[in-house]
């Protein structure tokens, strides 16, 4: 092959790649015509191995694809250094495995300076991968490739004139007994490996509902010469954060910083056996396992590119017998399928306790390889994935059944990481959640709120006074993260100077939270946004002007409206809310609220928001154990009750950026008259369910 031909296919391997600089493109110097070499760089060798009998591989059973073969090998001591005429090293040295179909390189260093690139190519330069270069550096200090065709390939070191060597150091290969991805003239694998004929691709009219799930269903490889099928998963808090999940089986924590991930293989023709494998990733960190549950969870080390185009799926973890079953696969490192449950499941107990959904599969089935393929119910959101069918055939999957490792038993455990909860729904306020596409329309509705805050009510004028602004008070981020409130959805929203710097009737005065709760059961909370009210009693969002976005398909909810040290509101209603948002004003009584005219205070004709709440436990209480009292108290120092704080604090009730404890305008008083006045140990609780 001419450097020509190599150009093309570098491009088309590695153009789509850039963008997340797992590859930089482009050709090895050596390649590029006037630079001398001085012969064949040094081949290291690795002796021949045990490879399977073509009759005894059992794929099934034993799903090595190969073996990991250990040897460090120095480039900077052991490969062969030029200097080029402009001042550039160059290093190359060839790694052999006799008999080996594929290779992939494993380094436990890669130190390198700014500007030097790797690249690594086969003996005959059909398939180049790179440039890589210290982007690529795990944080644990190393990087993996993944398969090259051939049982030779060279490491190519460039370094820039006048840089240092920095440190390169080869700590292992991976040796593959067949070639995994291409196909002889018959459509079947080396050595026979191939999946089975009733297999379903991706791409063909039955699979045409799922075209969104099968962008979240992906392949890994291990150094160590396993694999199996993942899938990624969307999370109430921050969607697009790459969390993959997979069979607990499969995982092998000391080498996920050198596992491969495989994105969109796939057939492009509904029979075929052949897709791109140029879409990869290298590293990822832990989150959550459990072994009873077959339960793994992982986050890769890097945003995943653009150009991937993948999908985060939903997912359901309530437990409900789901009607039907989808499965998405990928059988014997084989081109992605799908297979079909058109039944309810039972449910089953594996080995181990494992409790499963046990399947027949009705169209298409699943084969070894199929270990951590996402399963979804009829409203496209994952419920588990496999975990169990070995031996099935395309004769006997009706009689032969699967089992599919249940989502709800993952959900829950002891830790962090032995349960899913805390990554895909830190607040654990969903049992369901649907997918995420980053390269779609994302449902957003909008809400359009007016509510007034008794603290900084100002009957005079029928506005609330700005104090903590005009104080320079009001942080830019919201607060409520930082006070332990359970975000769903939002958190970490942030506004501008600005913004802040407004005085007129839209000056900001707070922070409030809104919450959008379940039309079914009110005391779920589905989403939540940081926003600021202002004023005039507008809640809007961080730019000071606009409506709060949600992203949340148009349905009917419940609203709530929340803030630090005042009682909370909600809806007594779910209310219809889409892209197109209505005025719903909490202080005039045009909006019937939970718990009737009790869930506010009427002040100056309108209806405020309770003041007091300076624990944030949604009750107002002025003595006994947690009350509201005593922290104004232990504000201003604990001792002398005369003292005064100036600052941004949940104890001060009225809001004006001093807390007081006694005196004219103290933040005591307040909440003692809310109470009833005469009663010293009543209390006012939040009507919110």
């Amino acid at each position: 092959m001419d450097y020509r031909q190599v150009v093309l296919l570098t491009g088309i391997l590695f153009g789509s790649v850039a963008s997340a600089q797992l590859s930089q493109g482009g050709l090895p110097r050596s390649f590029t015509s006037g630079v001398a070499r001085s012969g064949d760089p040094p081949v290291v060798q690795f002796l021949e191995v045990d490879e399977p009998d073509p009759d005894a591989f059992q794929p099934v059973s034993d799903l090595r694809y190969g073996v990991q073969r250990f040897r460090s090998v120095d480039l900077i001591d052991r490969g062969e250094w030029e200097i080029l005429a402009d001042g550039e090293q160059l290093c190359r040295i060839a790694l052999k495995s006799i008999g080996a179909a594929m290779l992939s390189v494993q380094f436990d260093r890669w130190e390198l300076p700014e500007g030097a690139t790797v690249f690594i190519y086969n003996e005959d330069r059909s398939t180049v991968i790179g440039a890589f270069d210290r982007t690529n550096r795990s944080t644990m200090g190393t990087m993996a490739t993944q398969v090259v065709p051939g049982g030779t390939v060279t490491i190519e070191y460039r370094v820039p004139a006048g840089a240092p060597r920095g440190e390169l150091r080869v700590q292992s290969i991976t040796h593959a007994f067949f070639d995994l991805f291409q196909r002889n003239g018959t459509g079947e694998r080396d050595l026979g490996v191939e999946s089975s004929p009733c297999h379903i691709n991706t791409i063909c009219p039955e699979a045409a509902a799922w075209q969104n799930q099968k962008r979240a269903t992906l392949l890994f490889l291990r150094p160590d010469g396993g694999g199996c099928t993942a899938g990624l998963l969307n999370n109430t808090g921050t969607p697009g954060i790459p969390y993959v999940n997979m069979a607990g089986h499969c995982l092998y924590t000391p080498t996920l910083d050198q596992t491969v991930f495989y994105f969109n293989y796939e057939s492009a023709t509904c029979v075929g056996g052949v897709g791109p494998t140029t879409q990869t990733m290298t590293g990822a960190s832990h989150r959550a396992d459990w072994s009873p549950q077959d339960m793994a969870l992982v986050e890769l080390d890097q945003a995943i590119p653009p150009a991937f185009n993948v999908y985060y799926a939903g997912w359901d973890h309530s437990g409900t017998v789901p009607q039907t079953i989808t499965v998405l696969e990928h059988p014997l490192y084989d081109v992605k399928k799908i297979a079909f449950e058109l039944d309810p499941p039972t449910t089953v107990i594996g080995e181990l306790g494992t409790q499963m959904w046990g399947v027949f599969w009705d169209v298409g089935m699943v084969e070894g390889g199929a270990s951590g393929a996402p399963c979804f119910d009829q409203n496209k959101r994952f419920i588990g994935h496999m975990t169990s069918g070995s031996g099935q055939t395309c004769a006997n999957i009706r009689t032969n059944p699967g089992g599919i490792a249940k989502m709800s038993a993952m959900w829950d455990g002891d830790y962090s990481f032995y349960r899913l909860r805390d990554w895909l729904d830190p607040a654990n306020t969903s049992m369901t959640l649907n997918g995420y596409d980053p390269s779609g329309t994302v449902p957003s509705i909008k809400v359009r709120l007016k509510a007034f805050l008794e603290g900084p009510f100002n009957v005079a004028n029928v506005n609330m006074d700005a104090g903590l602004r005009s104080a320079g008070l009001v942080p830019l981020t919201e607060p409520y993260t930082g006070l332990g409130y359970p975000h769903s959805g939002g958190g970490g929203e942030i506004t501008t100077q600005p913004v802040l710097n407004v005085s007129s009737t839209s000056a900001v005065v707070d922070w409030v939270v809104i919450e959008l709760r379940n039309k079914l059961n009110s005391a779920q909370v589905l989403a939540t946004r940081s926003a600021l009210i202002l004023r005039n009693g507008n809640v809007v969002a961080m730019d000071g002007v606009s409506d709060p976005v949600f992203s949340m398909p148009a349905d009917n909810y419940f609203i709530a409206l929340r803030h630090r040290n005042h009682l909370g509101v909600m809806t007594n209603a779910a209310l219809p809310l889409s892209t197109n948002a209505s005025l719903l004003d909490l202080s005039n009584g045009t909006v019937p609220l939970f718990g009737g005219t009790s869930a506010t205070k009427p002040l100056g004709g309108r209806a405020v928001l309770w003041a007091g709440d300076v624990t944030g436990d949604g009750t107002l209480q002025y003595t006994g154990v947690n009350n509201d009292r005593d922290p104004i108290l232990v504000r201003v120092g604990g001792t002398v009750a005369t003292a005064t704080y100036n600052g941004y604090s949940r104890t001060d009730v009225n809001m004006d950026g001093i807390v007081k404890y006694t005196g004219i305008g103290n933040d005591r008083d307040v909440i003692l008259v809310n109470i009833g006045g005469t009663i010293a140990t009543a209390t006012r609780t939040a009507s919110l369910p």
